[in-house]
């Protein structure tokens, strides 16, 4: 059933507003591999200090890599921003500020309150996304196809933009990351299983990545697509969009 796979994923993905703060980056060795990306599994070495030079954490020092999906909130904000755009065979430094780190609260005893990290990471490998990136174009082609769009963005958002003619409207979660519990059962209403075909759209593409590349790589969904640039760019491209008619199961309205 959709609706308990989308109730595991409700916990993994961790979808919050961005952080405020900034990771100052610095390419040690620019690589020449696969580019890593959101939604994409990459595998690295590290190695982190403190400001004051105490190493805390090397995976160099334990000759064990560590591998993680961008966009999936397993790793600390400072991660996410620093390592997406590095190609393999690249090697980073990171300074991260407390905000994208571990914060007033620290970590393990060993990383202490408010404290700035420095990383050294190199990116060993890369491995695609299973879902699709569409263009605008790419979406006009999957509208004319009988492809079923669906816009996870809350009414207000819905309001404010339009939305693309004949998606169907169905909230992910509220401005608070509240999930909407129907989620899964109007999913159902949509797509008979994981086999069909489905494009997720929200505001600029972040939410139906995240989305997408869970259905996609836990859920066991096999053609699942994602307007990367949302519903933004296809605005500011001319698209066509269409008065929002909010649904009678509308979770938020």
């Amino acid at each position: 059933m959709i609706r308990p796979m989308i109730a595991a994923l409700f916990s993994a993905l961790l979808l919050i507003p961005a952080i405020a703060g900034e990771v100052q980056i610095k390419d040690i060795v620019k690589g020449t591999g696969e580019e890593a990306d959101v939604g994409k599994t990459v595998t690295v070495h590290y190695t982190g200090w403190l400001m004051d030079g105490t190493k805390f954490d090397s995976s160099v020092d334990r000759n064990q890599p560590f591998s993680f999906t961008l966009g999936e909130r397993r790793v600390i904000p400072g991660w996410e921003q620093g390592v997406v755009g590095m190609k393999v065979g690249g090697k980073r430094e990171l300074i991260i500020p407390p905000e994208l780190a571990y914060g007033a609260n620290g970590a393990g005893g060993v990383i202490p309150p408010n404290a700035t990290l420095k990383f050294e990471v190199e990116l060993l490998a890369v491995k695609g996304k299973k879902f699709s990136d569409l263009s605008n174009d790419d979406l006009k082609q999957k509208i004319a196809a009988g492809v079923p769009v669906i816009d996870i963005r809350r009414p207000d958002e819905w309001k404010q933009t339009g939305v693309v003619p004949g998606s169907h409207l169905i909230t992910f979660f509220d401005e608070k990351g509240n999930v909407n519990p129907g989620f899964g059962s109007e999913l159902q209403k949509v797509i008979s299983g994981p086999g069909d075909e489905v494009v997720f759209i929200c505001r600029t593409g972040n939410r139906s990545s995240a989305l997408s590349e869970y259905l996609a790589g836990k859920a066991g969904f096999t053609n699942v697509d994602n307007v990367e640039k949302g519903i933004t760019e296809w605005i500011a491209a001319g698209n066509e969009v269409t008065q929002a008619t909010l649904p009678e199961s509308c979770w938020l309205c």
